[in-house]
């Protein structure tokens, strides 16, 4: 069977012995969009780890009806958790951090109020949204948690069993070098457009926050969090 493409949102209330009903929303993509037929398979996702595939059986003007063929927990999830933690962007550059991450596996994002930082505060609703298309579009079947803006002393106190890694040019080593002594899961911190402050240094380093560098080169905050992310996953951290 060949998997769809694109997976869409189903509130698990919306599925009753193994039937189930597409949103207004949902169905109009489907349908009209999409052009989805009767007898096509679909991926469902609720959000919460939880996939199906299903089978379009009943096609109405504002909702799509079909039954529920396999269940699939975790799906198009990563099996290492990794959250990240970036410092406060410019909205564009924010929002592709999001979009990213997303399609990249994170389960929630800590967003930073750090000294260089240009913003100090997001568009909760905005970023959600960005951050649920996202996941459908890379099917997957948990939607990242975005949580409140908060400060990095606030955020390392708040450990929770995370293990820490700090993205810095000047870090005297690469990810490779940790991958004897990892665990899960891991919380990636990403600094700001103006990068780290000495004090944010020296607040990362007394928490025994691990540094790692991505080369030689000053990348783009979004883009050494893709890159960091990507490693994270290749390495099972």
């Amino acid at each position: 069977m060949k998997i769809p493409e694109k997976a869409f949102y189903i509130n698990p209330s919306n599925i009753q012995n193994k039937i189930f009903s597409l949103c207004e929303k949902e169905s109009y993509h489907a349908a009209k969009v999409l052009r989805l037929k009767l007898g096509d398979t679909i991926v469902l996702v609720d959000g919460k780890s939880q996939g199906y595939f299903g089978l379009i059986e009943e096609i109405k003007s504002k909702v799509i009806t079909g039954s529920i063929k396999k269940t699939l927990k975790n799906f198009g999830e990563n099996q290492n958790i990794i959250n990240i933690s970036p410092g406060l962007l410019k909205k564009n550059r924010f929002e592709i951090l999001l979009e990213k991450a997303t399609e990249l596996g994170v389960k929630e994002i800590h967003p930073i109020i750090m000294e260089r930082s240009v913003k100090t505060s997001i568009n909760i609703d905005r970023c959600n949204k960005i951050l649920i298309s996202a996941a459908k579009q890379s099917r997957r079947s948990f939607f990242p948690i975005l949580h409140q803006p908060k400060d990095l002393q606030t955020l390392l106190n708040s450990n929770e069993g995370f293990k820490y890694y700090a993205c810095h040019l000047n870090a005297d080593f690469t990810l490779f070098s940790y991958k004897s002594a990892l665990r899960y899961p891991s919380n990636v911190i990403i600094g700001p457009e103006g990068g780290f402050s000495k004090t944010e240094i020296n607040i990362m380093k007394n928490k025994r926050v691990s540094f790692f560098h991505l080369g030689n080169r000053r990348l783009r905050a979004e883009t050494a969090a893709i890159s960091s992310i990507t490693l994270f996953n290749e390495l099972g951290i």
